[in-house]
């Protein structure tokens, strides 16, 4: 059985439409990760972001193949291995990802005080 998102994609909102593409606490590091335009294997995008399960990020992966931000090669070898990469779509995305970066950046202190609470 397919795996099919729990949430539908909500049309009536472009806001609500734009969070359901970015909403998962990964796409966003996966399009952050794809922006040099190379190609990345699936064990690549998983070293990368070792804090996410391999299993949520191929997930996330396939939803993103399927929303058209990112291609899916296959090569058909074997061992079949894959490529990922963004698409001009998921380019587009970039922008709003870069801006909460920075606003990240800019208010980092505020919440290093709060959630980094080291004994």
């Amino acid at each position: 059985m397919a795996y099919e998102k729990k949430i539908p994609v909500d049309l009536d909102c472009p806001l609500r439409l734009t969070m359901s593409l970015i909403e998962s606490k990964w796409k966003s590091c996966i399009l952050d990760e794809l922006r040099s335009s190379k190609a990345m294997r699936s064990s690549e995008i998983h070293k990368s972001l070792p804090e996410a399960t391999p299993r949520v990020l191929d997930i996330q992966l396939k939803e993103m193949v399927e929303d058209g931000l990112v291609t899916q090669t296959i090569f058909p070898e074997l061992p079949p291995r894959s490529e990922y990469q963004i698409t001009e779509l998921g380019k587009s995305l970039l922008p709003i990802i870069d801006a909460m970066l920075k606003w990240g950046e800019d208010h980092f202190e505020i919440f290093k005080q709060k959630y980094d609470r080291k004994e």
